[in-house]
């Protein structure tokens, strides 16, 4: 990762340290935040002003360098799951990515159950730096 990113990310993950990890809605300007799991890669009440907003997120958990496209990786490009383990133990990180292709960095990196796999992630989510504080995962 290159030092522009890192920072960027440190900063974010700085701004969003205070965001607690309640499973309750929090409240943004007078209006509950929606936490629903139904459908679609982004749920909640997104600001129309791209601020760190409260909802979910469904994709899967993949690595920060094939994101949605295990192919580069030849033979081990085949299995997901263990193509993700793999490029994360040589310096990879966990990333999420929708079904419209956007990848989300995540802030909690013990993710090793569900590399490759379909989850719904809660938290905090910046939607211009795509980072997602994750209050929350489950398979799906």
């Amino acid at each position: 990762m290159n030092r522009k990113m890192s920072i960027l990310m440190a900063a974010c993950l700085i701004a969003l340290a205070g965001c607690g990890q309640s499973e309750q809605a929090t409240e943004r300007g007078g209006q509950q935040s929606s936490k629903t799991a139904e459908s679609g890669p982004v749920t909640g009440n997104q600001p129309s002003d791209g601020k760190v907003y409260e909802g979910t997120i469904s994709g899967v958990i993949s690595d920060s360098m094939c994101k949605s496209d295990h192919q580069g990786m030849g033979e081990l490009g085949k299995d997901p799951v263990a193509c993700t383990q793999k490029c994360v133990e040589s310096g990879s990180k966990y990333v999420l990515v929708d079904s419209g292709g956007q990848v989300y960095s995540l802030s909690d990196q013990k993710l090793k159950e569900h590399a490759g796999k379909n989850v719904v992630v809660n938290g905090h989510i910046d939607p211009q730096t795509k980072v997602n504080h994750v209050h929350s995962i489950a398979a799906r």
